[in-house]
């Protein structure tokens, strides 16, 4: 049934109002929806982990750069003191799916950072990309598949070389560009050589988009650093994106892991073995059915999403087997106009009884105290 224009604020007003909390280690879910489409009622997906007067982003999906105001938050320092608003210095990309960097650009460009920003994100795709031969679907750019995260920087700021040039000759502003340390995460020998990268000893044979990613231990992202926290990480199963992020952050008063966009995967399991809080993605597919069914190619996409993402019935099982306190669900497909929150948390516990901790369904900006913070 087709939804009326208006019925989107019927369903924002009856929704609860977002989680408040006062505690200066804070988790902030910036956006909660999956997915590229246009939505009314959730930005894109993005979170902010505040310790102290600074703060991780993680992921920059559509509207993270208005969502980080509505937050307290900041991306630079040029307007001098901040007081209580902690300044972004460090982003992490889970992976390079459009809905996880589409606002990267619009940070750098609206904010325009004069102090150091360190950038985390997947290095070059590699296979299956370049090894793809399709005659009927053919990939673009063969030259550059895929680029990892530095590529993608480079695409973007010279797109916007245009902004960025009229901004340093009218005002004479520094550039922002100068200020972006990249550190690109993959495989040995799949990396461009970098002091900055992060290079992971393992090979993993993805000639075709239905690979497995093995077992892996978590590996140290960021060792701790003068907030007291590290960052650990490891790989996850969304095919056929590679490499795709799970993220741990070990704060002094506790943990949040964050799932990137995975199938249930053991890697995760195990990077979020106690954690405080799990934010993790969720779909249900039988809920955008009516949507995808008009497609001609409708029974791939089905199954494309079965093997690249976890449904809902099946999130609480991963909570479970980690031990985790608190089930966050967010990165929510269909993010409006199917499932309430309230009924989005009953089906993952329902499905799951075995889980004991809170599961909470995600509403943008909600906040959670971290650990003994409380």
């Amino acid at each position: 049934m087709a939804r009326d224009r208006h019925d989107w604020m019927h369903e924002l007003v009856q929704r609860r109002a977002p989680r408040r909390v006062e505690s200066d280690t804070r988790l902030v879910l910036l956006g909660t929806a999956g997915g590229s489409a246009a939505r009314s009622t959730r930005c894109g997906f993005a979170n902010a982990l505040v310790v102290g007067d600074i703060a991780y982003l993680i992921d920059c999906g559509e509207g993270v750069h208005t969502q980080l105001s509505r937050a307290g938050l900041v991306a630079t320092r040029r307007f001098g003191s901040t007081g209580a608003r902690p300044v972004v210095e460090t982003i992490f990309l889970t992976h390079l799916h459009a809905d996880h960097v589409m606002d990267l650009v619009n940070i750098l460009q609206g904010s325009w950072p004069n102090s150091e920003i360190d950038v985390y994100g997947p290095g070059p795709a590699g296979p299956p990309f370049t090894t793809h031969e399709d005659p009927l679907h053919p990939v673009r750019f063969p030259d550059d598949p895929a680029p990892g995260v530095k590529g993608v920087l480079d695409h973007f700021n010279r797109a916007f070389g245009m902004n960025i040039n009229a901004r340093i000759i009218g005002e004479r502003r520094s550039d922002f560009i100068d200020q972006l340390i990249v550190h690109e995460i993959g495989l040995k020998g799949e990396l461009d050589t970098d002091v900055n990268s992060i290079e992971l000893p393992i090979s993993i044979d993805r000639l075709g988009p239905d690979f497995e990613i093995p077992a892996v231990e978590p590996f140290v992202v960021r060792p701790e650093d003068a907030h007291g926290v590290t960052v650990t990480a490891t790989l996850v199963q969304h095919p056929p994106v590679f490499p795709a992020l799970a993220y741990r952050f070990d704060t002094p008063h506790g943990s949040v892991v964050f799932s990137g966009d995975t199938t249930p995967c053991d890697n995760v399991v195990q990077l979020a073995q106690g954690a405080d809080i799990l934010v993790h993605e969720v779909v249900d597919i039988e809920a955008i059915l009516g949507r995808i069914s008009l497609l001609s190619n409708f029974e791939i996409v089905r199954a494309q999403f079965a093997r690249a993402h976890t449904q809902v019935h099946e999130v609480g099982h991963v909570a479970a087997r980690a031990g985790v306190g608190t089930l966050v669900l967010s990165h929510l497909v269909p993010g409006e106009g199917s499932h309430t929150p309230e009924e989005w948390e009953a089906l993952a516990r329902e499905a799951a009884p075995e889980f004991q901790g809170e599961i909470v369904c995600g509403i943008d900006l909600d906040e959670f105290a971290i650990g003994a913070a409380h």
